[in-house]
């Protein structure tokens, strides 16, 4: 009997964690507002995303306690397959958000990657999966256009 409960309870989590992993499209952002976002979580807590924000493609990172006080300019890491980028990005604690503007290389490497692993500074590393990602991306590019 105990193993059927397990195995319940393992299928449940998994099931949950994989729906939460799918990338969708939205239009509106927990910071930006009225923002067209294509956004993912990772089933802990923390999401990953591409705003278009006042036509320029961001990348988003929210879920990180931080402490409070004034936004702060610090590194964020995204390693995507192996290619990495270090964005000088702003951090505003009251939002618990991490923002940067996106360079092509880095919105054409989430599009068509697998898995990306992003590490605001003093933080752990998330991973989020990227299958799926290139529709909804592409939809945030072309509000950007």
């Amino acid at each position: 009997m105990w193993f059927k409960t397990f195995v319940a309870i393992l299928l449940g989590t998994l099931m949950a964690n994989t729906a939460s992993a799918e990338w969708r499209y939205t239009q509106a952002h927990q910071m930006f507002g009225d923002a067209p976002a294509a956004r993912v979580d990772d089933g802990s807590g923390h999401s990953l995303a591409l705003v278009c924000w006042n036509g320029v493609p961001m990348v988003s990172v929210a879920g990180y306690a931080s402490q409070m006080g004034a936004d702060r300019r610090k590194p964020l890491e995204v390693l995507v397959d192996g290619i990495g980028y270090r964005l000088e990005s702003r951090h505003s604690p009251h939002d618990g958000v991490w923002f940067a503007p996106s360079p092509l290389g880095l919105t054409k490497t989430l599009q068509g990657g697998n898995v990306a692993v992003v590490t605001p500074q003093d933080t752990r590393p998330s991973r989020f999966p990227l299958s799926g990602a290139d529709e909804p991306i592409e939809r945030v590019l072309a509000a950007c256009r």
